[in-house]
């Protein structure tokens, strides 16, 4: 097999890997969108506090990070709905530009309190899996670490997926999505499964970020990027498209890996706003989105 061919193959591979995460992100973003029509500028921000949460309770309790993810995706869920009533509920039905500012403000909150709490060091978390040498087969390596993080990143889609099609709260959740109005009509309360669907959203980001933990440095802004990630994510598969996040997700990881291969580390993210900015112009719904009224 030709080298470059070879080189091609590897970087999608690791594309997928990474992809994986970038769509449990990325549905979190969009089940948020779809149902309260809030963009929130804060979903970084959460994903940091998972990683801390995580970090946490591997520091001081000696928690594995493939265990100590469902931790932080419980306090994220918990942490999150908590938020919706504060202060998401008392401004979903204001403009636009509250809602930028409410969640952008939130956001700020997080990683100031955070570096207040921890400090500006980074952190590395490190565990022996991350030490071993890659599975090999023939001229293609796998991260191990990356590897398990793919397998349970897809679980978890492939279950949110399937809670948002066939479970009732799954079906509250899009008939809030359809039209908003007509949900109190047949039964549904409306800020209850808001308030559920945010939570949840911030619970997919909390899992993302305890799954990056070992990966990563950890450093209270280390969830900016992501936050960007997330919209590119949700733009590419369409606003408030599930299924479209999580292929947005894995396009995003490959194009990633593909560019850092052969253009360096340095272009990956300016890739991330060619892509944002193409898919805007050329077809603003998205893989699987709809353009509305």
């Amino acid at each position: 097999m030709p080298r470059f061919l070879t080189d091609f193959i590897q970087a999608c591979m690791d594309g997928l890997l990474t992809g994986a995460l970038y769509a449990l992100i990325g549905m979190g973003l969009a089940l948020i969108f779809g149902v309260m029509r809030i963009v929130n500028f804060a979903h970084g921000a959460f994903l940091m506090v998972g990683m801390y949460v995580s970090w946490v309770l591997f520091d001081k309790f000696q928690v594995n990070p493939y265990i100590g993810f469902l931790i932080s995706g419980l306090f994220l869920f918990v942490f999150g709905y908590l938020v919706y009533r504060a202060l998401i509920q008392p401004i979903r039905d204001r403009s636009d530009f509250m809602q930028i500012l409410m969640t952008t403000g939130i956001a700020l909150i997080l990683v100031d309190s955070v570096q207040l709490k921890f400090g500006a060091d980074y952190h590395q978390t490190i565990i022996d899996l991350t030490n071993r040498p890659p599975f090999s087969f023939g001229a293609f390596t796998l991260n191990r670490a990356a590897l398990l993080s793919f397998v349970i990143a897809g679980v978890f889609i492939v279950g949110l997926q399937q809670f948002v099609v066939r479970s009732r709260t799954g079906q509250a959740l899009r008939a809030i999505a359809q039209n908003r109005e007509v949900a109190p009509l047949m039964g549904i309360n409306v800020t209850m499964i808001q308030g559920f669907s945010f939570a949840l959203g911030i619970a997919m980001a909390g899992l993302a970020g305890g799954l990056l933990l070992p990966a990563l440095y950890l450093f209270p802004s280390v969830g900016e990027d992501y936050t960007l990630k997330a919209f590119v994510i949700v733009v590419l598969g369409g606003m408030g498209s599930i299924e479209g996040a999580a292929i947005g997700g894995l396009v995003l990881g490959m194009t990633e890996s593909i560019t850092s291969a052969y253009l360096g580390q340095q272009w990956a993210l300016a890739v991330d706003f060619i892509l944002f900015l193409l898919v805007l112009s050329l077809k603003p719904s998205g893989i699987f989105g709809r353009q509305r009224a």
